[in-house]
């Protein structure tokens, strides 16, 4: 889910993020008041689906990588070479319902080897 949410933010297809977020879903971002990140929860597919592609367009990430994060699949993201953020979601029904983004950098230090 991961993988196919990145290919669709990447390529700007709003459509097929859509599809793969729940109506309802909810997007909760961790910017630790250093970096830029929702100041609140966001909630619905088509805001959530802009927040994706504008955040790649403005960051352009040159490097990813699934990893592990409490047990779970997660998926690391780079830009030049520095790991700016870290991407959980929660699926049911074949879609994400919670999309998670941890982007402190406090917090990415512990992780910053992956």
């Amino acid at each position: 889910m991961l993988t196919a949410f990145k290919a669709a933010a990447d390529a700007g297809d709003m459509a097929g993020l859509i599809e793969l977020l729940a109506p309802e879903a909810v997007y909760v971002g961790d910017g630790g008041g250093k970096v830029t990140a929702a100041r609140r929860p966001l909630q619905g597919a088509e805001l959530i689906a802009r927040l994706a592609v504008r955040t790649i367009e403005i960051l352009r990430p040159d490097a990813y990588r699934i990893i592990e994060v409490n047990g779970r699949p997660a998926m690391a993201t780079y830009a030049r070479g520095k790991l700016v953020w870290v991407d959980t979601v929660e699926v049911a029904g074949g879609r994400i319902t919670a999309f998670r983004r941890l982007a402190n950098p406090e917090k990415l230090l512990h992780l910053g080897h992956i």
